[in-house]
């Protein structure tokens, strides 16, 4: 009998607070009024979950609480209310000026809703916000890809590569790959083998493999471009405590000395030499990481690069905005990865050896 009154007198208590629950009764729009003036407005089927409503009434009191903007864009989510939760990410950073992984997770979910002209506008303000982002600029080039401007989107995936730091070897292989279709929608088909030998020359004893191989020579049958089967080697003694190894190459027919760098992404080029060789001077501006910081420089390419007996064509190039004297006195440029990754590299015995790639059974 007693237990039949406390059943009684428990529902009594939580019959009114159920009543009470301004999720059940009570207009969102008029209670979060000002959390919808700054995130955007939610349905009412979303606004009434009441974990929902909650985080909303968290963001009412603190608009700039970035557990509760997590959560709340979490659980949309899962409610299927994706579009909400991307909109509510971008403008909570907007007005509160944090995270910037609240941006990263609204370029994924525009990305995943296939709007790209959206998740490009969300990904400007990321690289707005953080232009050393080497993930912002990875998302941005594939919003930009999405949206059909694969020219922008190659700016962005060399950006990627070259702001990740020196150990490239850490770079998912996704970025090389899209850099390669950015090429190919563009009909640059044999520049588009250039990534995916860098891919494959930071690691070569794991993805030197027939697969890789495969996907280059694709690229070079479609763009007529197939290099030079016959096995050459060239070698270069190392010197001084940096071991500093500078070569005289051929850029478009035209010999210059250059230092052999593997740990530059491109060749790069002084304009001068640019001029002299004949390279074309676009408008596509990368960003290259030198021994003085972040610099600037028009992403091109060379028809042939020669050292010895050692040639490869249509291989990009950085050429440089300024003449300065970063490269030392009379050196024209650095012979970095684009070119070097055609080939097999091996430092050994004080000496470098370039040779040609043999092809994997």
């Amino acid at each position: 009998m007693l237990g039949r009154y406390c059943a009684i007198a428990l529902l009594l208590v939580t019959v009114p607070n159920i009543v009470k629950a301004g999720y059940l009764d009570e207009d969102p729009e008029e209670v979060f009024a000002s959390v919808y003036q700054s995130l955007g407005a939610l349905p009412l089927r979303a606004a009434r979950d009441p974990f929902v409503w909650l985080r909303l009434e968290e963001l009412k009191r603190e608009p700039c609480d970035q557990k509760s903007i997590a959560d709340l864009a979490l659980a949309l989510d899962k409610l299927g209310y994706r579009r909400e939760a991307a909109n509510g990410l971008y403008n909570f950073v907007r007005n509160c000026g944090a995270p910037l992984s609240a941006l990263n997770q609204s370029v994924n979910i525009y990305l995943k809703l296939t709007d790209y002209a959206k998740a490009v506008e969300v990904a400007d303000e990321f690289v707005r916000r953080a232009p050393s982002d080497h993930n912002a600029h990875y998302l941005r080039g594939v919003a930009l890809q999405g949206a059909g401007d694969s020219q922008r989107a190659l700016v962005d995936y060399s950006d990627a590569i070259e702001l990740f730091g020196s150990d490239k070897k850490g770079i998912s292989s996704r970025v090389f790959l899209h850099m390669a279709e950015a090429y190919a929608a563009l009909n640059r088909f044999c520049e588009a083998t250039a990534p995916i030998n860098m891919w494959v020359s930071l690691d070569p004893a794991s993805r030197d493999t027939s697969q890789s191989q495969k996907m280059i020579s694709d690229y070079e049958a479609k763009g007529s471009c197939a290099s030079s089967k016959e096995f050459q080697k060239e070698s270069y003694p190392l010197r001084g405590q940096k071991n500093v190894v500078t070569v005289k190459a051929e850029i478009n027919g035209v010999r210059g000395l250059f230092i052999l760098d593997t740990g530059a992404s491109y060749v790069s080029v002084k304009s001068a030499f640019a001029d002299r060789a004949k390279i074309p001077q676009t408008e596509t501006e990368i960003t290259l990481l030198t021994a003085n910081g972040p610099a600037k420089a028009r992403l091109s390419k060379a028809d042939k690069v020669m050292l010895g007996k050692l040639e490869a064509g249509n291989v990009p190039v950085a050429v440089q905005k300024a003449d300065d004297k970063s490269y030392g006195n009379g050196v024209d440029g650095l012979l970095g990865m684009s070119f070097l990754s055609r080939f097999e590299v091996q430092i050994a015995s004080g000496s470098i050896e370039i040779r040609t790639r043999r092809a994997k059974k």
